[in-house]
C-alpha cells in the first residue's frame, strides 16, 4: 500500500513514534525514487537518530478475517518480514534515499545503514479475539537479517508509555532480545508487561521473578521527574548559532536531548527548572551544569535577569564554549533562561550547540583557573536509573 493511503495501524504507529522519538527523526512517508526514476517503498515507519535506527512494518487484520493462524503466517511472518528485509537491502544498495520526516523536512536517510545495530520491528493490529499463543510470540528468527521483534499494537503502545526516550527504547529492545536468546521457550510464555517490569528491575536475564511486574506500578509517577516536554518547546526560533542556517538548524539541539536517559533527564530538568525559578530573583546567578560521559556532551543552564538580556548572546556563546572546554568534551549544549521584560510571567530561552574536537586553549585554561564561572556538581553513581 502506498503511504498516501495509510492504514489505521500505520497512522497509530506514526503518532506513537513521534511522541517518543520526536517528529524530526520519524519518517512515515516512505516512497522514494531511485536513479532510473522508478519508485520504491521503505517499511511503514523508520526512525533514525545518529547511531540508532528502527525499522517498523505494520500489519492490520481485516475485521472479516477469522483464520488467525493463516493471517499471522502470511501477513506477519512472511509479507512483513520480506518488507523488513527489502528495507535493509534498500539502505545497503541506494546511497540516496530522499524522504520527508514528520516535520515536513526532506532528508537523505541512506546514512542510516551505518548504524551498527538496526532494530527490526513488526507491529500487528488484529481483531479483539486474537489467540494469546500468537500474541506471546516475541520474535521471528531470520538467518539473513537476525531476530525481528514482534509486537501486538497494544503492547507496543504500552511500553512507549513507560519508555520515554530513544535510548530507553533501544535499551529495552536489546534486553528483550537477550531474554529471548537466553530462554526462548520462557520468553514466548510471558506477557510483555512482565518483560518490561523485569527490565526496570535488572538487565540480567538469567532468571525469572513474577514479582518484577510490580515495577510498573509507580512508573507514571516517576515520569514527572524526567518529563521535559513542556520545557523545550519552540526550539527553532530560540536557537543562536550562526553555523546552522537551514530549516533543520535546530536538530543538533533535539539530538543532544533525545539521546539522554532518564537519570540524565532528571538532572537536565532540575537545572533548567532552577534556572527558570531564579532568573528574575537576583541580578546574577551562577550557571548550572552537568556532563553526560555516555554521550560526551556538556550542558550549561544560564539564568539571566531581564535587565541583562542584552548580554544573552555573549553569555551563551562564552559559557557554552567554556563548559565544553572544562569537560574536554566533543559537544556542548547551552541555554539562557530569562523572563520577558514586558511580561515577566513569560519565560524566554535561547539555545546554542557546539560540536568540535577538543583543542588546548591557554587563555581558556587561565580564565577557568582565575574565575571559575560554574557551580560545582555532585557526581553520584546511579546503579539502576529505573528504580
Amino acid at each position: 500500500m502506498s503511504l498516501n493511503q495509510k492504514t489505521n495501524s500505520e497512522s497509530q504507529l506514526s503518532a506513537i513514534n513521534q511522541n517518543v522519538f520526536f517528529k524530526e527523526f520519524t519518517f512515515s512517508k516512505n516512497d522514494f525514487k531511485i536513479e532510473d526514476k522508478s519508485e520504491l517503498e521503505l517499511a511503514d515507519n523508520l526512525v533514525w537518530l545518529d547511531d540508532k535506527c528502527f525499522i517498523y512494518q505494520t500489519k492490520e487484520m481485516n475485521q472479516s478475517s477469522s483464520n488467525y493462524e493463516n493471517w499471522f503466517k502470511s501477513k506477519v511472518l512472511k509479507k512483513a518480514v520480506k518488507q523488513i528485509k527489502d528495507t535493509l537491502n534498500y539502505l545497503d544498495v541506494h546511497h540516496s534515499i530522499i524522504i520527508e520526516n514528520e516535520k515536513g523536512h526532506i532528508l537523505n536517510v541512506s546514512e542510516a545503514r551505518k548504524c551498527e545495530n538496526i532494530k527490526k520491528i513488526i507491529i500487528y493490529d488484529p481483531n479483539d479475539d486474537f489467540p494469546e499463543k500468537l500474541r506471546l510470540r516475541k520474535f521471528y528468527e531470520s538467518s539473513e537479517v537476525g531476530n525481528i521483534h514482534l509486537f501486538h499494537m497494544e503492547d507496543y503502545f504500552h511500553i512507549c508509555k513507560y519508555l520515554i526516550t530513544p535510548s530507553e527504547v533501544s535499551e529495552y529492545l536489546d534486553f528483550r532480545e537477550d531474554f529471548f536468546e537466553f530462554y526462548k521457550d520462557g520468553a514466548n510464555r510471558v506477557h510483555e508487561q512482565y518483560l518490561l517490569g523485569h527490565f526496570f528491575e535488572t538487565p540480567n536475564v538469567d532468571h525469572f521473578n513474577a514479582e518484577y511486574i510490580k515495577n510498573l506500578k509507580d512508573q507514571h509517577i516517576k515520569k514527572l521527574d524526567f518529563d521535559i516536554s513542556g520545557l523545550i518547546e519552540n526550539f527553532k526560533n530560540a536557537i543562536i548559532n550562526s553555523g546552522f542556517e537551514s530549516e533543520t538548524h535546530y536538530y543538533p539541539i533535539i539530538k543532544a536531548i533525545a539521546q539522554l536517559k532518564r537519570s540524565e533527564l532528571i538532572e537536565f530538568k532540575k537545572r533548567i527548572s532552577a534556572a527558570i525559578e531564579k532568573c528574575e530573583k537576583f541580578e546574577f546567578i551562577t550557571p548550572y551544569k552537568f556532563y553526560s560521559m555516555r554521550t560526551d556532551c556538556a550542558f550549561v543552564f544560564i539564568p539571566l535577569h531581564s535587565k541583562n538580556i542584552n548580554n544573552a548572546v555573549v553569555a551563551l556563546g562564552n559559557l557554552t564554549y567554556a563548559i565544553k572546554y572544562d569537560n574536554k568534551a566533543s559537544k556542548a549544549l547551552g541555554v539562557v533562561v530569562y523572563r520577558n521584560p514586558e511580561n515577566v510571567e513569560k519565560i524566554e530561552t535561547a539555545w546554542m550547540f557546539i560540536e568540535e574536537d577538543f583543542v588546548f586553549d591557554e587563555n581558556m585554561e587561565k580564565a577557568l583557573k582565575d574565575n571559575y564561572p560554574f557551580r560545582e556538581s555532585i557526581h553520584k553513581e546511579i546503579k539502576n536509573p529505573y528504580k
